[in-house]
């Protein structure tokens, strides 16, 4: 478990994300009488940002971040992000749900993406979308490792097969397409869930799973 003000590192990073996913279960559960799969994405992002910041001595945060506004802060030329706002795989008129931001400045260390569920085509999408920041800041130190965070119903067995295929198949289409860019599944931990409506809450399968994304230097 993590500990207050202590220095970030990549474990005790993933670790303080996952506890304030399972926070956000018991809240949910205790509060809204709702396993945390049914409550919004921000709802998810709000506990681990405030979570984050408790457990680590220098770690700020934005929520609903600009997409140009963090790559401005992140040190990113301002012609480079004109010309990155027209890509597809960042949508650059869009927003980050959450950036964890460090130093005096606050400038942003971490994007965080939040997802409900994990469907094969929306998935690799996001890590894609989380890569292409990685690729994008990795001369520096800033947005180098990124995080996508999502329920899921499915096993940790099932879903790095799932990825697998999804990226046989994009690596057919688009060769170099993932460059020096790297995904893994870091953390996975079952949470409680039952179904709709189901006044016994009959227990049934469904857990928190972390990405992390790096750039390979």
């Amino acid at each position: 478990m993590t500990t207050s003000l202590q220095k970030s590192s990549p474990n005790n990073r993933l670790d303080a994300i996952v506890e304030g996913l399972l926070h956000a279960s018991d809240i949910a559960i205790e509060q809204a009488d709702l396993p945390l799969s049914r409550m919004p994405e921000y709802f998810m992002a709000v506990h681990v940002a405030q979570h984050v910041a408790k457990s680590f001595a220098n770690f700020g945060y934005r929520l609903e971040a600009s997409v140009k506004e963090t790559l401005t802060d992140a040190g990113v030329d301002d012609d480079e992000i004109d010309d990155l706002m027209e890509n597809d795989d960042l949508r650059g008129n869009g927003r980050f749900d959450l950036v964890l931001r460090t130093g005096k400045r606050g400038t942003p260390a971490h994007v965080l993406e939040f997802k409900r569920g994990s469907r094969s085509a929306h998935l690799l999408k996001d890590l894609i979308r989380l890569a292409y920041v990685t690729r994008t800041v990795h001369a520096g130190a800033r947005l180098e490792t990124n995080y996508l965070v999502f329920t899921t119903k499915k096993s940790e067995e099932r879903l790095l097969t799932m990825l697998q295929e999804q990226e046989a198949e994009r690596r057919r289409n688009h060769p170099r397409a993932r460059s020096q860019v790297a995904y893994s599944l870091k953390r996975y931990h079952p949470i409680r869930h039952w179904a709709k409506d189901d006044s016994n809450r009959n227990p049934l399968h469904m857990a928190v799973a972390v990405f992390e994304v790096r750039y390979k230097s």
